[in-house]
């Protein structure tokens, strides 16, 4: 068997590249504000993940039978006041919650 070889293809020439390719003015600003939006984002998702966060549940009392409950705190409860019922006498109270230096404080008081 007389082994046959393929046609030789002649090798295309190889353009030349343009050292620069030109960028439409439009299309820069679009890129540049898209890159800027971006490092706005990593810097904003750096920030978010260096902050601590606070998610506890801390015990609290009912203060018209004395029925002990727990009540779900996180960060963004600071400051606030809850309005909660007795799971066992139905009553109303409210809860102070109060965050300083990453511990949670709860107020509870008759409503």
């Amino acid at each position: 068997m007389a082994k046959t070889k393929a046609a030789a293809k002649p090798k295309a020439a190889k353009t030349k590249k343009a050292s620069k390719i030109s960028e439409d003015p439009a299309d820069a600003r679009e890129r540049h504000t898209a890159e800027r939006v971006m490092q706005a984002v990593l810097a904003e998702s750096v920030a978010e993940a260096s902050v601590e966060r606070l998610d506890v549940w801390v015990p609290i009392e009912c203060p018209h039978c004395g029925e002990s409950s727990e009540l779900h705190v996180i960060a963004a409860m600071d400051g606030q006041s809850i309005d909660q019922d007795c799971g066992v006498c139905c009553r109303t109270y409210v809860a102070h919650v109060e965050i300083e230096e990453g511990e949670a404080n709860v107020g509870v008081e008759a409503a």
